[in-house]
């Protein structure tokens, strides 16, 4: 029975500045009633939580959505440039997408668009759809759903997770996600300070295994190609005014 509550999809990514790591793509599915219940219980952006709220909030979200999906995009793929890097999260969209879908149905998502705009957003949606992306995406062995975006209403939107409480959730999802690889990645790898190519500790351990970087380093970053070229780390401050880096 129709009750005439809504039920709609958040998704959001994140982590998709630094240069350690994946980028990761989260996707939640609630009712209008249960929206308004994170709104109250503090959900909202992931950037403006702590990561002690972060993992708080995460699990009444895991525990009370109707579904949740998670998806990541890791350095290898991220570094191959067979796709851009908006592609390839276009790719994790629609197959987040789908996995939301098959376990909950919903008519409408919103997700926080990476695109400069709506058009570009649709316009790179039909491309990787469409015919002519077939070949390389099979040679890829990207297997991408081809008509089930026709059956839901896509609204991106910038700045969603700030504007809708459901995609702020994604946000959470996303963000802890990322937190607990970074914690795997730590143990495994050392420490690399925080991830952002600003901090100095993560330069510096970028520019220690430049010549044989580990697979947590995002190589196609300008971060680890300007390092690369420096037998000095204490000539980096003076590369990066020079070259304004901002990876």
């Amino acid at each position: 029975m129709d009750t005439g509550i809504e039920i709609l999809a958040g998704i959001d990514d994140a982590t998709k500045c630094p240069c350690i790591g994946s980028i990761f793509i989260a996707g939640v599915v609630a009712d209008e009633r249960l929206v308004e219940k994170w709104r109250k219980a503090g959900v909202k952006d992931s950037k403006l939580l702590s990561r002690k709220r972060r993992d708080e909030l995460c699990r009444i979200i895991r525990s009370t959505a109707l579904t949740t999906s998670i998806r990541h995009i890791p350095p290898l793929e991220i570094d191959d440039k067979s796709l851009n890097l908006n592609s390839w999260e276009m790719v994790a969209f629609l197959k987040l997408l789908r996995n939301l879908h098959r376990k909950h149905r919903f008519s409408r998502v919103i997700v926080d668009n990476w695109e400069v705009s709506t058009e570009l957003f649709f316009r790179r949606l039909e491309l990787l759809t469409g015919r002519g992306m077939a070949p390389l995406l099979q040679e890829k062995a990207v297997l991408i759903p081809k008509r089930l975006h026709r059956n839901i209403e896509i609204n991106p939107e910038h700045q969603a997770d700030k504007n809708h409480v459901i995609v702020g959730a994604a946000s959470i999802l996303a963000r802890a996600a990322s937190d607990r690889q970074y914690d795997r990645y730590r143990k495994l790898y050392g420490d690399f300070g925080s991830g952002s190519p600003g901090d100095p500790k993560t330069r510096y351990y970028v520019w220690k295994h430049r010549n044989n970087p580990t697979p947590i380093i995002r190589q196609s970053w300008n971060t680890y190609k300007t390092l690369c070229r420096l037998d000095d780390f204490g000539d980096d401050y003076t590369q990066r005014k020079k070259n304004g880096d901002r990876r």
